[in-house]
């Protein structure tokens, strides 16, 4: 007799000891970018701060003369959020959401999990579920990381700013994440899944990367380009209003980044119920 019940307690252990390792991974490789990040924009930083081409500019400002001056630890901060760390959160998503349904259906072990008294509609939620927490618990741990190496490295404990856009990334994560989810429930192969969200994902982060060059700040400071902006308009993680979050905690929020974070939740939303609707109804190989 099947179960009524909506969660599988087995089903999701069984996810945590297929990734746990996976995880843990993610998180050292993670935390370990962020202390290298946050070393090197600390050392840029101090270097600009010492040299005589700052001094000339500051000079040049008070007479009125503006001069557009190259800042490397601009460019890394933002490179940071909108690609670095995403890198591997992104192949944790996109590896766990196939594996955890259309890599099952293709193998036919999916066929001995239905079996077993577990539903179609449990087994869509568990690993919702396991999708929804795991990301939230990676970017929770590196987010404190992060928050930690401010303010023992660099000397700058803006918690707030740093909390929003982890924040932020992690509701970017989980729209790229439920879309892999939604692919690996339309498809009964596991190729095709893989292709569906994986490419996704793949010209998410590509975009993301060309959009960074064509960014306001770059392109004010002479190295970008502003025609490459155009990819931010193509890409989910355009929708990651770093500049915006930064304000968070100072005088003057500039809240543009809730309504673009709102729009990313609400693919995360849709994408869920949509995968999670036609694995219960569609026809499985079993």
């Amino acid at each position: 007799m099947k179960t009524t019940k909506l969660f599988s307690r087995p089903l999701f252990g069984q996810d945590i000891r297929s990734f746990w390792f996976f995880v843990l991974a993610v998180v050292l490789v993670m935390s370990m970018m962020s202390c290298v990040v946050t070393i090197a924009i600390d050392a840029i930083q101090t270097d600009l701060a010492g040299s005589a081409d700052t001094a000339m500019v500051e000079r040049m400002a008070k007479m009125g003369i503006q001069v557009p001056q190259m800042d490397p630890s601009v460019i890394l901060d933002t490179m940071y959020y909108k690609v670095i760390v995403l890198i591997p959160i992104f192949l944790l998503v996109v590896a766990a959401s196939n594996a955890l349904i259309a890599a099952q259906v293709d193998d036919g072990s999916m066929a001995y999990i239905l079996s077993t008294p577990t539903e179609r509609g449990a087994v869509a939620f568990t690993h919702m579920v396991f999708m929804l927490l795991v990301p939230l618990v990676v970017t929770g741990i590196v987010c404190g990381v992060k928050c930690v190496l401010n303010e023992q490295i660099a000397g700058d404990a803006d918690v707030a700013a740093t909390v929003v856009k982890f924040a932020g990334m992690y509701v970017l994560v989980e729209a790229v994440a439920a879309i892999c989810y939604l692919g690996s429930c339309l498809f009964n192969h596991n190729s095709r899944a893989l292709t569906f969200g994986g490419g996704i994902t793949v010209w998410c982060f590509i975009a993301s990367l060309l959009g960074v060059f064509g960014s306001d700040k770059l392109v004010e400071m002479g190295v970008g380009i502003e025609q490459l902006d155009i990819f931010n308009q193509l890409t989910l993680v355009g929708l990651l209003d770093i500049t915006a979050m930064e304000t968070v905690g100072s005088d003057a929020v500039n809240y543009d980044f809730v309504w673009k974070l709102g729009v990313l939740a609400g693919v995360a939303v849709v994408a869920y119920g949509v995968g999670a609707l036609r694995f219960r109804k569609k026809d499985l190989p079993l």
